[in-house]
């Protein structure tokens, strides 16, 4: 017998009737039939470029990538919902309705732009720092003169 402290299984609490998690295996498993159903009716291009959304009051939402695949869902609705109305998982459909949700990437990473070193602009730099009378902005240039150069500024060799 269990202690009455102790944690219950997984499997368990799922497949307590009337349980929440019940619930939602159960609208998990909808899901998913409905999801294998639409795919099958697709043609053969479109068939792993559409998800399925709810279907609420009759309005089946279908997500898409592109602007363009959900143009031509739509010509595809009438077959769809001809073909979707006798099976009970969809019972009631009348409309489809198209979204378009863009795949979002992990994370874009920065580009950096990565400058070629140019000696000879470098050095037409460096000589034009040479010709400057404010100290400050002669180093500037001269530091500007090294990065364009590849080479490292005199203070940081």
């Amino acid at each position: 017998m269990r202690d009455p402290g102790q944690l219950k299984s997984l499997r368990t609490l799922i497949n307590r009737s009337g349980s929440h998690l019940e619930t939602l295996q159960l609208e998990a498993s909808i899901q998913a039939k409905r999801a294998q159903i639409i795919e099958s009716l697709l043609p053969s291009d479109l068939r792993h470029e559409v998800a399925t959304g709810d279907l609420n009051s009759g309005l089946l939402t279908l997500y898409v990538a592109q602007a363009g695949l959900a143009t031509r869902l739509r010509f595809e609705e009438c077959s769809l919902i001809d073909a979707l109305r006798n099976d009970p998982l969809f019972r009631g459909i009348r409309r489809i309705k198209c979204r378009v949700r863009p795949q979002h990437h992990e994370q874009k990473t920065a580009v950096t732009k990565t400058i070629q070193p140019n000696i000879k602009a470098g050095s037409s730099i460096q000589e034009f720092a040479e010709t400057l009378v404010d100290e400050e902005l002669k180093g500037h240039f001269q530091q500007l003169a090294a990065r364009v150069s590849g080479n490292q500024p005199p203070d940081q060799t």
